[in-house]
């Protein structure tokens, strides 16, 4: 009864095993089935797919790899200063987490910190930057308050796109915005219409934009988070960040001043914490813009990059205290916080690493899932990956989409949202080699792997062979799942029908089975009670003290089998 009860559990976790085996396999090929691509898979360049793919959502619900659920073991750190500046933000560029807000939402006039945005676009819409800018006189006279900061250009004077830049974000220059301006959109009007509509693309809530300077104007604001979503998207522009990060520059001479050795015509950078002459010199900054006004007030924007990670913070209405709030930003972040890369730290990306297989089978034929190491989680230093929690999203916007992703992992710490991480699927087959750097070595290589003479037989079949070698292989994919790239589809051959069938049939033997010793279980105890039955039947005459004897020696047996079982 013993072996026989044992033997009875281990069928009925074999057949769970196959159950879930077949459930899985019929999902995951269903799905896989009427999965179209709509686009060209490559990787390394922008793909589309279907809003809904329904495949790859069913494969990660299948498997069980997310969510993630962790327990923040370690507490949110606090700044244990205050800040002197009205709106304030840190935030890590690259996991997009905030680490540190004060009135982040809020809006304040933003001065020349504008200029950040008005260079992204000009590098954006600019396909030359070595072209000319005229000065106009509405560029050197118009929309420009007494005392402002320019280079003192008059109307006529010409300028490359270039020197244009480096005088707008080293010395503020507001007839470099104005000409710049006028040089992409035609006017100040329609290009503070194209800074908005970039402004929303980038992803700011509460900001809106009239003129490309940052001069005062009741139409002119941004807030401190905003301002950071537009530093954080203006960095990753190389061009932009060699700009920013020079100290000094001297553009072609001017009516002004036409002579080259005259020192007018040099522009030095305004950030002081980033030039080592100045005490708010900070190790680390590459980028950053200055701003007042005195209805704004003092505004700084910088970026820096140390310990590992980079941050970005955004001071607005200042009172002579930017620089200080700022470097107290700065040391708090990287004093408590680290940045970890998610798919070196997340377990459930490490199983996405490898193609599309269960069980070592390759499902889908070089189709893969694709997730850079760029993306990275911030959490407090002490805490560990592990107290992460993360969940999956397939609700993505167009812009998500450009780049082929289908799917977003968001990662969060207690009530903080971390960082994010974004999953796409790469066809390895559209992937060639690009041109050997060396075209002639490459020649010469190939040319010594080639012998003088190959003699050639042909047999009945169609293909060529080699003397002496192996018949040509067939260039039939005999893959289970084929990307088929012509119609955009991907296509079931006729291997996984084997593979199902067979599990089809082993699924029904093995439910077979279990029934059989199910039903081996159930007659013994119906034999038993069938006996028990009996007895009473044919004991009815018995006395009280007989009754009660066979009574006993009824429980006393029932005792014992349950013992042995």
């Amino acid at each position: 009864m013993i072996q026989r009860t044992d033997s009875i559990n281990k069928f009925k976790k074999f057949g769970r095993r196959v159950a879930l085996t077949l459930s899985a396999t019929f999902l995951i090929t269903n799905s896989i089935s009427t999965y179209n691509i709509t686009g060209t898979l490559r990787t390394g360049t922008a793909s589309s797919y279907p809003h809904s793919v329904g495949a790859v959502h069913r494969v990660f619900d299948t498997l069980k790899l997310l969510p993630m659920t962790g327990f923040a073991a370690v507490s949110w750190p606090q700044a244990s200063f205050s800040l002197n500046s009205e709106g304030a933000i840190l935030i890590d560029a690259e996991s997009d987490a905030i680490l540190y807000e004060k009135n982040s939402t809020s809006a304040y006039f933003p001065a020349s910190i504008t200029k950040v945005l008005t260079a992204i676009l000009v590098l954006e819409n600019c396909k030359n930057l070595e072209d000319k800018v005229t000065f106009s006189y509405a560029a050197v006279n118009g929309n420009l308050e007494p005392n402002s900061t320019i280079i003192g250009a008059i109307p006529g004077d010409k300028l490359s796109v270039r020197d244009c830049l480096y005088g707008l974000l080293l010395h503020s220059a507001n007839d470099c915005a104005n000409a710049l301006a006028e040089y992409i959109a035609g006017s100040n009007e329609k290009f503070a219409d194209m800074m908005n509509a970039k402004a929303a693309e980038i992803g700011c809530i509460n900001s809106h934009f009239a003129n490309p300077s940052g001069l005062n104007n009741p139409e002119h604001y941004t807030c401190a988070y905003d301002f950071a979503k537009i530093m954080q998207y203006a960095i990753k522009n190389d061009t932009f960040r060699a700009i920013d990060a020079t100290q000094v520059y001297t553009h072609a001479p001017i009516s002004k001043y036409p002579n080259d050795t005259d020192s007018e015509n040099t522009v030095y950078a305004h950030h002081h914490m980033m030039r080592k002459s100045y005490a708010e010199y900070y190790p680390g900054v590459f980028a950053g813009k200055t701003g007042y006004t005195t209805l704004a007030g003092n505004t700084l924007v910088t970026a820096c990059e140390k310990n590992g990670m980079t941050l970005i913070c955004v001071i607005l209405n200042g009172h002579n205290s930017q620089y200080t709030d700022t470097k107290n930003l700065f040391d708090f972040g990287y004093k408590n916080f680290k940045s970890l890369e998610a798919a070196a730290y997340d377990e459930n990306i490490k199983k996405l690493s490898s193609n599309l297989k269960v069980d070592d089978i390759q499902l889908v034929n070089s189709l893969s899932f694709d997730i850079p190491s760029t993306y990275h989680v911030t959490i407090p230093a002490d805490a560990v990956f592990d107290d992460v929690s993360s969940s999956i999203s397939y609700d993505l916007s167009d812009s998500e989409k450009s780049d082929g992703a289908f799917a977003r992992i968001d990662y969060t710490y207690g009530d903080k949202a971390v960082g994010n991480a974004y999953i796409r699927l790469s066809d390895e087959t559209d992937v060639y080699p690009s041109e050997p750097k060396d075209s002639s070595k490459a020649d010469t290589n190939i040319m010594e792997t080639v012998p003088e003479s190959i003699s050639v037989t042909y047999n009945d079949d169609t293909h060529p062979t080699v003397s002496g070698q192996l018949p040509v292989e067939s260039t039939e994919n005999h893959a289970p799942i084929v990307l088929n790239q012509e119609e955009g589809r991907i296509e079931i051959q006729k291997p996984i029908i084997k593979l199902i069938s067979i599990l089809a049939a082993i699924g029904l033997v093995s439910i077979c089975i279990f029934g059989v010793y199910y039903l081996l279980e159930r007659r013994e105890e119906f034999l038993r009670k069938r006996r028990r039955i009996r007895m009473i039947k044919n004991t009815h005459d018995l006395s009280r003290e007989q009754k009660a004897r066979r009574d006993m020696l009824l429980n006393s047996r029932s005792k014992k089998r349950s013992r042995r079982r």
